[in-house]
């Protein structure tokens, strides 16, 4: 049987689900649902009943009518959970569009959002001013000449006179409230207000600033005004809520009296949210609850939330709201309105119980197809990880792995088992034959060349015409060239056993690199060679012959590349947990194509006026030996483009492997 007709059996057994009680349980909750919303609407009209014509509990100035409709510059605080902290920073702020107030024209306008909690003022003031000037440093605050922007408070005490304060701008930080009270001899002078506390911060399109203040300062009035000037001294542009003349307050604060969220809170039950409004629609004070659950409603569980997926309309709102009208005295006004919202679990609690009963039944063989499909489902992942481990296991140093996990399964897994294995099988084969196939050329090819060599060594000896013996030189030519790729795949291999053979030990690099560079002064003296070496010791685990070959290579590699007379670096410092081997050639720049294939086999990049062989492995058994010690290998242009520059990173003896360090693939065969 296939392992879709399996899973496919297996889920037809989670179709025994019933819809005829789902529907039924939807019917109960609408029922419900309207039952609530008749109980919540007496709830509503009693305690409005309670607060009638009570100005005094729902406002903190009773003596003023409630405000039908706000005018331009009255302002009506949010109810804050927290307060603020004064830093001029926006983000303890609530998000509340709506409740936003704005004053001003263009580039010179101020947005102002004021919020209460525990008895304290809290204004917020996000200006545009694309010029923000502060005082002059260390000025007299009446000195008009060293003013710049300022900020202006108004408001009306509780015995109703008419006071203001201003904030002096002079940095970004805490701003003070200050005064002016008449000095001596008549002269104006300015006190701080410790009362009143404040914060500026500059923005992309202006300022922000804080403010907080006890309420117990203000009446029934409060404005703000601000002074934008362009440079200090200047006139002056005023905008706000206080008359620019006097600095009289134009609107007012409407807010709720202290005693009302403790007068609501004492009908507060869990999952209940009161809040009463000014006939504006502005929220006066508000106790919530919402997120508490009740009596009827304890915590859901599991069966419970899954039955809920299937029962719950989508759009639905969680909770229902009901309003009524707190009137005056004679009921002729509306004074402010009460909103009673109530959470939905108080009937899903019963609703979820008559559910649970109905579906109860069918528990057992949902919970059944469920574990049954779940050790399935387990079984499989076991199955196909162990595929997946075998799978990435399969190519190691030492070959191809060609034994895998669930060959025997009769299904489609095992079928892919048994792909694999054969194709692994036959890769492996293959790859066998590459390996081996460098080495069966050399030894075929040789024995042909040497009688080949021998030959026209033979005939150069003899007299013949100066036309056949330029055939002949052309002919000694191919089979110098053909001797020297036996000679370069011979040596690809003999690295590669050579690799596979090495015994690591702990080695210092400095003096074998000092006597390989002293060698290379006299193998190659049509080129400079310079040694930049370090006087401590650098010690790694590895093989010596593998380092001095690896150097050999790249200093073959610099030869060939520069031009004569010119002067090899060969460089070695510490790094944070590796050794760092550079050679400098000056020559040519990397060519764009060939960064990134650098380091493969069998890829050269010179250009095709050398006539000597090569074949693209010098830097390749480079990348073998590096990465056989647990290091790796760069090439990058030398400063200013005048040459290239190889580096090898071999890790610190007791250093871990380098990141990139890939043991587990076997160097490919030439």
């Amino acid at each position: 049987m296939s392992l879709r007709l399996k899973l496919l059996l297996l889920g037809l057994a989670t179709l025994v689900l019933p819809w005829d009680g789902i529907r039924y349980a939807r019917e109960m909750e609408a029922a419900l649902r309207q039952s609530e919303q008749h109980s919540l609407q007496a709830v509503s009209e009693t305690i409005a009943a309670s607060l009638q014509g009570r100005m005094s509990l729902l406002y903190r100035n009773p003596g003023e009518p409630a405000p039908a409709k706000l005018g331009p510059c009255d302002l009506t605080p949010l109810v804050l959970t927290a307060a603020p902290y004064i830093d001029g920073y926006p983000d303890d702020w609530p998000h509340a569009p709506g409740a936003w107030r704005y004053y001003g024209t263009g580039a010179h306008r101020f947005g102002i959002l004021t919020g209460v909690h525990d008895r304290m003022l809290y204004v917020l003031l996000e200006v545009d001013d694309p010029r923000l000037i502060f005082d002059a440093p260390g000025a007299n605050p009446l000195d008009s000449a060293a003013l710049g922007d300022r900020v202006w408070i108004g408001y009306q005490d509780p015995r109703g006179a008419q006071r203001q304060e201003f904030l002096a701008l002079t940095g970004p930080g805490p701003i003070f409230a200050r005064r002016i009270v008449a000095g001596e001899y008549g002269k104006d002078t300015t006190v701080q207000d410790p009362r009143v506390v404040g914060a500026l911060q500059p923005t992309a399109v202006g300022y922000d600033v804080e403010i907080g203040m006890p309420l117990s300062m203000i009446g029934s009035q409060f404005g703000i005004l601000l002074d934008d000037r362009d440079q200090r001294g200047a006139q002056p542009l005023s905008y706000g809520t206080l008359r620019s003349s006097d600095l009289h307050t134009l609107g007012r604060l409407i807010v709720a009296s202290p005693s009302l969220s403790p007068y609501l809170g004492q009908f507060m039950q869990p999952g209940m949210r009161l809040s009463v409004s000014t006939p504006a629609g502005s929220i006066l004070a508000q106790s919530d609850e919402l997120a508490v659950p009740g009596v009827l409603a304890p915590e859901p569980g599991i069966l419970t939330q899954i039955y809920r997926r299937f029962v719950d309309r989508q759009g639905e709102p969680p909770y229902i709201s009901s309003a009524a009208p707190i009137y005056g005295s004679a009921r002729h006004t509306v004074i402010a309105k009460l909103e009673v919202t109530q959470a939905a679990d108080r009937w899903e609690g019963l609703r979820d119980r008559a559910l649970t009963r109905l579906l109860d039944k069918t528990l057992v063989t949902s919970a059944l197809a469920f574990i049954v499909t779940f050790a399935f489902a387990a079984h499989l992942a076991v199955r196909l990880s162990r595929l997946r481990r075998a799978s990435e296991s399969a190519l190691t140093r030492e070959g191809l792995v060609t034994q895998f996990p669930e060959t025997a399964a009769q299904d489609e897994l095992g079928d892919v088992a048994r792909s694999f294995s054969r194709l692994l099988g036959r890769l492996g084969e293959y790859t066998s034959y590459l390996r081996s196939l460098a080495g069966k050329l050399a030894h075929e090819i040789r024995t042909p060349l040497t009688i080949v060599r021998s030959s026209l060594e033979n005939l150069e000896s003899e007299e013949v015409s100066p036309s056949a013996r330029q055939y002949l030189e052309r002919a000694r030519q191919g089979s110098e060239r053909l001797n020297a790729i036996l000679v370069a795949m011979g040596a690809a291999t003999k690295v590669e056993e050579a690799i596979g053979n090495a015994e690591r030990s702990r080695l210092d690099l400095t003096p074998v690199i000092a006597s390989a560079v002293s060698a290379y002064r006299g193998a190659f003296p049509e080129r400079r060679f310079a040694a930049e070496l370090p006087a401590e010791a650098i010690e790694i685990e590895g093989a010596p012959d593998l380092i001095v070959q690896l150097l050999d290579k790249l200093i073959d590699n610099a030869v060939d590349f520069s031009p004569a007379g010119a002067t090899i670096v060969v460089r070695l410092r510490r790094e944070s947990a590796a050794a760092l081997l550079e050679v400098d050639n000056p020559g040519p720049p990397l060519a764009p194509e060939a960064r990134g294939r650098l380091f493969e086999s069998l890829w050269q990049s010179r250009s095709g006026g050398d006539s000597r062989p090569h074949f693209g492995l010098g830097l390749y058994i480079v990348r073998l030996i590096a990465e056989y010690h647990g290091g790796a290998v760069t090439a990058a242009d030398l400063p200013g483009g005048e040459g290239a520059r190889i580096g090898v990173r071999l890790p610190l003896a007791d250093a871990p492997l380098l990141p990139n360090y890939n043991d587990k693939v076997k160097p490919e065969s030439v």
